[in-house]
């Protein structure tokens, strides 16, 4: 398909349901709204950001009702910066704009280092030329179903007013660059909350009306009816609710599909906040960063659809007032001022909600935007991988040789373009305490010709963590189950170094033998392994 696409195809592979009549918004209203959004995704990402994957098991408690430190200006963070991205982007490409545009903007605004999760190896892959929408499948993206989409997809929302069939195609497009299946079904969902709330009053009505945008079949529709029927059982209770929910969702693992950062069980406490709060901001909010799990992004979510519902008039000034109309964008996005009016990016996103609303069938009569009737379109359902399918994915390009084997999720195993002076470096953890990360091949040697195993390794450079010095980890070689060579991988006078290590397999040439080079866990602190190479060479 070529030429412009920012309908991601959905018109091929959608599911057509039906169309929903138009109806009108008056404009004033309308920006009041946008800044509404905006305001409430900032307040809430400050108000939520102290305690930022706190509450898991539990949820917090209900003291937490307003900033633990009052701010003077709304923060850049990711809960924010990269929809200031989308804007910037909008406004040179236009409305028919491609997921490959947005990539160029997201490359030439905001570096990877800058981003975690999803967004990390995303931009790592478009610096690669690994574009959208490859850069967010999970054959290339282990975290294709975190919450970074959901928490980006806010302002695909706010410019198409009572229209969630605009905002969750928009979603769909924006989530190429980073996310895949439940990934994208978050900030499908989101978006549209945020494009019903110009247009119904009624919290249950938005969040299930947005809900007809996602596929049902997908793990996350599932979670978040088990969130609207948890609130109908327990209409006093949202504890109860929440614990329903967790105990049956929350898969207590940092993996591709499990941890505090999925969209899945994160979009469930957005809906119960929601719901319980009652279309008041100030219960509302507090719910959001009480529920737990990504309490930051949770919050500026929930604030932001509520804002957008009740308008910016109504956010209660203690809340805005404190922001002094600045987001302090300081040098985070290159080409974005130091500091930008909230008001002035709430007026350039309506301003583009207008264009969006005129060249989708819409009008302007007498002061009121006359919005065109919406079609619900579904996506074909992608079925999101399994860790075991996403981690036969890590090691390809690096060395195909070698199978991977109890890989670990902790601190972001992956290719990494360049470490401590090498370039294409592979990062790998144990599983767990008792299982070692494992390279295993299975190789027929020469018997004329003796081979050495040859390898580079280093350990955690711990530069965000000076104190960690403990940060090793014993490399172990087993050929045929018999250990051959162990070593412990730690620091020389304080510093990271490479280990460029040869280990001969003399005495096995002319046989067939499994080798097994494990990154085998020491203390349990830090215990990452780094890879430049990993050969058999003859002797």
């Amino acid at each position: 398909m070529s030429g412009k696409k920012w309908c991601l195809c959905i018109c091929c592979l959608a599911i057509l349901c039906f169309s929903v009549s138009a109806v009108s918004l008056d404009l004033e209203t309308y920006e009041n709204k946008v800044l509404g959004g905006w305001l409430g995704q900032m307040i809430g990402n400050i108000f939520g950001l102290p305690t930022e994957g706190h509450f898991i098991q539990s949820p917090g408690p209900s003291s937490l009702t307003y900033y633990e430190t009052i701010p003077s200006h709304a923060l850049v963070d990711d809960d924010t910066f990269n929809e200031i991205v989308w804007l910037y982007a909008v406004e040179k490409y236009g409305l028919d704009i491609t997921s490959t545009e947005l990539a160029q903007e997201w490359k030439e605004q905001i570096s990877a280092g800058d981003m975690a999760c999803a967004n990390w190896a995303a931009r790592l892959n478009i610096e690669k030329g690994i574009l959208p929408p490859l850069s967010g499948h999970p054959s290339n993206n282990s975290y294709s179903t975190y919450i970074d989409a959901q928490i980006e997809a806010d302002i695909w929302g706010l410019l198409s007013p009572g229209r969630p069939d605009l905002a969750s195609s928009y979603a769909s497009l924006m989530s190429e660059l980073m996310n895949y299946s439940d990934g994208e079904y978050g900030a499908r969902f989101i978006a549209a909350m945020y494009a019903l709330a110009f247009t119904n009053d009624d919290v249950p009505t938005i969040i299930n009306k947005a809900l007809e945008f996602i596929p049902q079949e997908s793990r996350y529709y599932e979670v978040i009816k088990a969130s609207i029927e948890a609130h109908k059982e327990f209409p006093d209770r949202y504890r109860r609710a929440r614990s329903r929910i967790i105990s049956k969702y929350y898969i207590n693992k940092m993996t591709p599909s499990g941890g505090w950062v999925q969209a899945d069980v994160n979009g469930a406490m957005v809906v119960l906040a929601l719901l319980y709060g009652e279309r008041d901001f100030d219960k509302t909010i507090a719910l959001a960063v009480q529920l737990g799990l990504d309490n930051d992004c949770n919050a500026a979510t929930a604030a932001g659809i509520m804002g957008t519902l009740l308008g910016a008039d109504k956010i209660p000034t203690k809340w805005s007032e404190p922001l002094n109309n600045t987001y302090l964008n300081g040098k985070r996005l290159m080409n974005v001022p130091y500091s930008l009016a909230i008001s002035d990016i709430a007026a350039r996103t309506a301003t583009l909600g207008i264009e969006n609303t005129k060249k989708n069938g819409g009008t302007i009569k007498e002061k009121q935007l006359e919005i065109a009737d919406y079609k619900i379109e579904v996506p074909a359902y992608k079925k999101p991988w399994t860790d075991d399918e996403i981690a036969s994915t890590l090691c390809k390009d690096w060395n195909d040789n070698w199978q991977i084997q109890n890989i670990g999720w902790d601190m972001s195993p992956g290719i990494l373009q360049t470490y401590e002076g090498r370039s294409s470096v592979f990062s790998s953890h144990p599983l767990d305490q008792k299982t070692p990360f494992a390279f295993v091949r299975t190789v027929t040697l020469p018997a004329d010709t003796p081979m050495n195993l040859k390898l580079g390794v280093t350990s955690f450079n711990g530069s965000s963590y000076p104190d960690q010095l403990h940060a090793d980890w014993l490399l172990k070689v087993y050929a045929d189950d018999q250990l051959i060579y162990e070593k412990l991988i730690q620091r020389v006078d304080g510093k990271v170094v490479w280990y460029d290590l040869v280990i001969s397999l003399k005495e096995y040439a002319g046989q067939t033998v499994t080798l097994r080079v494990e990154n085998y866990p020491n203390n349990w602190a830090w215990e990452a392994a780094y890879w430049d190479y990993l050969e058999l060479v003859a002797q």
